[in-house]
C-alpha cells in the first residue's frame, strides 16, 4: 500500500510540474501499476501467512511477469522518447515536430487525437498562465520559466513576423508576413484558436510529454530494480518441505 501510495504522489509531481493533465496516457500505465502491484502484494501477504506453496508459485510467476512488462514499457518508451529537442534550447526556442519520434506525432497528434488535446489545453488555460507570466516576470527570468507548450501555442511562429502587442495579441506585418506557410496562416489572435492549430503547438506539446514520459522513465527504472530484487527475495523464501508440513 506505502508504494501504491508513492506511485500516486509521483504522477502528482510530474503533473505538477510537467502541466501533464492534458497527457492523460501515462495516468493509464501508473494506474494499471499500482492496482497489479496491489494484487499480487495480497497474493504474497496470503501465501507467506497460510504457507501455501501453489499460492507463493502464482505469486513469484506474477512478480516475474510484473517485471517483465514493466521492463518492457520501460524500453519501448525509452526508445520513442530518445529523440527530441537539445535540452539545451530555452522554453522560447519554438520546437519543430520533424524533432521527434515517428511514434510519438503519429500517436500523440494525429488530427483525431489533437482536437481532443486542444480543447484540453484551451479549457487548462495555458496561454492565460502564460499571460500572466508575461505581465509579472522580467524578459529575462520569462525565458526560463515558459513551457514548451506555452511558447509553441501561445506564440505565432517566430519566423511570421507578426508583432506583439500584448500576451494574446499580435499585429500582421504591413508587409506581410514573413512565411506564407500553413504555420503562420493558423495564428488567430481568439484566446480559442491562438497557434493551437500550428506545428509549433504540436512540437511544445510532444515536449512536455517527452519530459514528463522521461520522467516517469526514470521512475521505472528504479521500480523495475526494486522488484528485482524482491523477487529474488520471494525466490530464497520458497517454502521448504519441512515448513510445509509444519
Amino acid at each position: 500500500m506505502t508504494i501504491v501510495v508513492q506511485i500516486s504522489k509521483t504522477w502528482e509531481i510530474i503533473t505538477f510540474y510537467g502541466n501533464a493533465n492534458c497527457a492523460s496516457f501515462l495516468q493509464v500505465p501508473v494506474f494499471i501499476l499500482g492496482v497489479a502491484l496491489l494484487v499480487i502484494s495480497v497474493l504474497g501477504l496470503m501465501a507467506l501467512f497460510c504457507r501455501a506453496s501453489p499460492l507463493h508459485r502464482v505469486y513469484l510467476w506474477a512478480m516475474f511477469l510484473l517485471v517483465v512488462v514493466l521492463l518492457g514499457f520501460t524500453i519501448f518508451s525509452s526508445l520513442v522518447t530518445d529523440k527530441g529537442p537539445k535540452e539545451t534550447d530555452s522554453g522560447t526556442d519554438q520546437s519543430r515536430l520533424r524533432d521527434f519520434s515517428e511514434w510519438l506525432q503519429g500517436h500523440m497528434v494525429n488530427e483525431k487525437k489533437w482536437v481532443r488535446i486542444k480543447k484540453c489545453l484551451i479549457k487548462a488555460r495555458v496561454c492565460q498562465e502564460y499571460a500572466k507570466k508575461l505581465s509579472a516576470l522580467p524578459p529575462d527570468v520569462l525565458l526560463g520559466m515558459l513551457l514548451p507548450v506555452e511558447s509553441g501555442c501561445c506564440m505565432p511562429p517566430s519566423n511570421c513576423g507578426y508583432k506583439f502587442k500584448n500576451a494574446t495579441f499580435w499585429d500582421a506585418p504591413k508587409s506581410g508576413l514573413g512565411s506564407k506557410g500553413d504555420r503562420c496562416l493558423s495564428w488567430k489572435n481568439g484566446h480559442d484558436t491562438l497557434c493551437y492549430d500550428c506545428g509549433t503547438c504540436k512540437a511544445g506539446y510532444l515536449h512536455q510529454v517527452r519530459n514528463d514520459w522521461k520522467a516517469l522513465n526514470i521512475f521505472n527504472t528504479c521500480f523495475v530494480i526494486y522488484l528485482i530484487l524482491i523477487l529474488a527475495f520471494g525466490f530464497l523464501c520458497w517454502p521448504s518441505d519441512q515448513s510445509r508440513r509444519l
